[in-house]
């Protein structure tokens, strides 16, 4: 028996250049935060960017599981390194996310919590999607 899930659509998220490698992007939500290269402390290469969507999704899939199992998660600590691929196309070819659930005693729980949350994770499970690059017309948001 096949699941079917109700589809979620993501977006709209904006980029716009503010000037050469500085780029300002809003979130449908309102949130703001700068982008480009180099990195520095005021904007964040693409590549911290996709590792902090992956660190920050697995965060809230393990406070989801967390919850499924009626447990307090406490104090998460999550470090995440990508590694790039050693062939053509430019792209990352792994992550590794680092997991720290100090407060659980039980390491057979953070085990099943961490494997639960690898399975709902929205973001671990899209590394692998499709990307459309498409051209808008002038003036089309």
């Amino acid at each position: 028996m096949a699941i079917r899930l109700k589809q979620k659509i993501y977006g709209p998220l904006h980029l716009q250049r503010e000037n050469p490698g500085h780029f300002t992007y809003t979130t449908d939500a309102g949130y703001q935060a700068r982008a480009g290269a180099p990195a520095s402390a005021e904007q964040a290469p693409p590549s911290d960017l996709i590792m902090a969507a992956l660190a920050s999704c697995i965060g809230i899939s393990l406070e989801m599981a967390a919850e499924d199992q009626n447990v307090d998660p406490g104090a998460i600590d999550i470090f995440v390194n990508g590694a790039k691929a050693r062939d053509l196309p430019h792209r990352f070819g792994s992550f590794e996310a680092t997991v720290h659930l100090n407060d659980i005693e039980d390491r057979d729980l953070a085990v099943r919590l961490l494997n639960q949350a690898k399975q709902i994770c929205t973001v671990s499970n899209t590394l692998n999607a499709e990307v459309i690059v498409l051209l808008g017309e002038k003036g089309e948001k």
